[in-house]
């Protein structure tokens, strides 16, 4: 009985590359949904996957909160934002971590941990921002945990 398929995996055609989907595919996709197109006419027009359809769909709430966020449409992932204040820090941690290692003075976990929180305290009270939003996980406080 004959193989199958060649042995030979030099063969690359036959693997599928994952591609990245904008958020303009993404809303293209949930509008056609609205309008009561199937998914598998949506993927053959769209160029998807049946499943990377049913995806988009599944999660077309999260999608167009990201969108009304004013997300660029080129964008494909979704991301959280960040307190301008743990940009800051992080910035301020960066500076100081290239200093360090300029002097090859060696950084440990618990130095840098402490560095974040003496660098963040000053600019929490500097900007009058006593309360960050929950949502926000911020840098601080992964680093003490």
């Amino acid at each position: 009985m004959a193989p199958k398929r060649k042995a030979d995996s030099s063969d690359s055609s036959a693997s599928k590359k994952r591609k990245a989907i904008t958020m303009e595919v993404k809303l293209d996709t949930i509008k056609r949904s609205k309008n009561g197109e199937t998914l598998t006419n949506i993927s053959r027009a769209l160029g998807l996957s049946h499943s990377a359809v049913a995806t988009i769909l599944k999660d077309k709430e999260r999608i167009i909160e990201h969108v009304k966020g004013s997300a660029p449409m080129k964008s494909t992932v979704i991301t959280k934002q960040r307190s301008g204040l743990i940009i800051e820090m992080e910035r301020l941690l960066e500076l100081w971590l290239e200093d360090q290692n300029q002097r090859r003075i060696p950084a440990s976990l618990m130095v840098i941990q402490e560095k974040a929180k003496r660098l963040f305290e000053p600019l929490k009270k500097e900007r009058g921002e006593e309360r960050i939003v929950k949502a926000n996980v911020t840098k601080a406080q992964w680093l003490s945990n």
